[in-house]
């Protein structure tokens, strides 16, 4: 004769899982927000850019700027402007080569 476990056996009710389900599923969806604004936050947090983050170089009229973050770097072309006290700024001639319109 097999022994028979002694463990109780719970009653299902199936009346009484329909609303524990639908609060299941509530909390569940719920998490699934959170942990999407959660990420998108730690996502901003590690893409924004930080202090320490950018590396610049000065050799003449060239000016390097290194992103440590992504190990991109960029050359920038300086044009030297002395202003003397009370002069506005002169307009910045664009660096394609063209020349700007006289009036």
């Amino acid at each position: 004769m097999p022994i028979k476990e002694n463990r109780p056996e719970l009653p299902v009710v199936s009346g009484d899982l329909v609303p524990h389900a639908k609060n299941i599923e509530r909390f569940l969806r719920l998490l699934t927000w959170q942990m999407f604004f959660l990420l998108a936050l730690l996502l901003y947090i590690a893409l924004r850019p930080q202090p320490g983050r950018y590396q610049f170089t000065v050799a003449g009229e060239d000016a390097g700027v290194f992103d440590t973050a992504y190990g991109r770097a960029h050359l920038v072309k300086l044009q030297k402007q002395v202003l003397k006290p009370g002069d506005p700024p002169q307009p910045v001639t664009p660096a394609t080569g063209e020349t700007p319109e006289a009036k």
